[in-house]
């Protein structure tokens, strides 16, 4: 099945009906659940697809039969054009940065509007699109709409030929999200498995930040005598490979999917499944965020800040810039630049609540000034689907 839909031969239940809306994988799809509840509160059928299985689980946990799902086509004319022809959007809504010449091409041409939701365009992204500017421009200018996250995204999709009258700063839509459903449920087994330790969160973590994470276990096993370090690989295919690798090191290790509540001798709970990670950060002392202490380029940190816990970060946020300067601007996350100064800001963290709750109170504003893009994005949508 996925090979046919990547082919573009999924068919929609309603072809002529949906809006198609493109969020490639876990991240994209979690944003983009507030804007597709609005838009199906207003009547609309959404078809949703993804690049990713991890964005395919998703879809399904958060939204279930609410919406159509698929693969999205391969960015070839082909792909492309079937299926176009076979479900007929009303309109494309891509979210973040998904941008494909041949997808958004085919739309033109086909007659269907083309909105870029939560835009972001990175210094480093701009300059690599610099260099093949003349693939760039005509799918720029294809858009019909882009609705960014701040001034400098906007800068840089015009400086690369973007029609400035198109291009509108609605802020991030992230920053409106909300728990998802089933929450109470998550936090009650969560509590139950976790059985009241205190816990260091390591989440959405790559190869080389879990080892960080374990350096710090003797020392906060020291401060805290009841310490849980809790593991949330950002891919959970790996997390076998982590499990033996915490075994042979001699560490004693739960996972998630055992199903059992962690005992007085487990040092690390790992995360094996998809779905309960906001939970976790609701119980954590401390939470950091992975993808930021290796070169990935950082990931999410707005559902740890939502949780009201300390947020610590490294020095890798590309994919995060601009979201995460704000905080570092406010004072209300920790970056750290390697394991070293991870266990000093941990270790701080853990003895002294005041500068905790500084830190959670100094998020929470934060959070407060930036929400209202969902309402502003939602406008813009409706305003470019009355023109159809």
């Amino acid at each position: 099945m996925a090979i046919s839909e990547r082919f573009g031969f999924y068919r929609s239940k309603q072809p002529g009906k949906v809006v198609w809306i493109h969020a490639v994988s876990a991240g994209e799809t979690i944003a983009a659940v507030p804007l597709v509840r609005s838009l199906l509160g207003r009547g609309y059928v959404c078809l949703v697809s993804n690049m990713t299985p991890t964005g395919r689980e998703r879809v399904q946990a958060l939204l279930a039969d609410e919406v159509e799902n698929c693969y999205v086509p391969y960015d070839l004319p082909g792909s492309i054009d079937r299926f176009l022809r076979n479900n007929k959007p009303r309109m494309l809504i891509t979210i973040d940065t998904e941008l494909w010449p041949n997808m958004i091409e085919g739309c033109a041409r086909s007659g269907v509007p083309t909105l870029l939701v939560n835009g972001r365009l990175s210094s480093r992204s701009a300059k690599g699109y610099r260099r093949i500017a003349p693939l760039i421009l005509p799918m720029l200018r294809s858009l019909s709409l882009l609705a960014v996250q701040t001034r400098h995204h906007k800068d840089r999709f015009v400086s690369l030929g973007a029609d400035a009258s198109k291009v509108h700063v609605t802020g991030s839509i992230k920053f409106d999200a909300v728990m998802a459903r089933g929450y109470v449920d998550r936090l009650n087994r969560s509590r139950r498995l976790v059985a009241g330790r205190h816990i260091l969160l390591g989440a959405s973590t790559h190869n080389g930040e879990e080892a960080a994470l374990l350096s710090l276990l003797p020392a906060l096993q020291e401060l805290i005598p009841d310490f849980l370090l809790v593991l949330a690989p950002r891919h959970t295919h790996r997390c076998d490979q982590v499990r033996r690798a915490l075994e042979s090191s001699g560490h004693s290790v739960v996972s998630f999917s055992d199903g059992r509540a962690v005992a007085l001798h487990d040092e690390v709970f790992l995360v094996d499944v998809m779905g309960e990670l906001d939970a976790l950060f609701e119980l954590a002392s401390v939470a950091f965020v992975g993808g930021s202490l290796v070169p990935i380029g950082g990931h999410n940190l707005l559902e740890a800040i939502r949780a009201g816990t300390p947020t610590v970060m490294g020095r890798h946020l590309d994919n995060i810039e601009d979201i995460a300067q704000q905080f570092i601007d406010s004072q209300a996350i920790m970056i750290v630049r390697d394991g070293q100064e991870l266990q000093q800001v941990v270790i701080n963290l853990m003895e002294n609540v005041d500068e905790s709750n500084r830190l959670v109170s100094a998020a929470n504003k934060v959070m407060e000034s930036n929400q209202g893009a969902l309402g502003r994005v939602e406008k813009l949508i409706v305003e470019v689907m009355n023109h159809e």
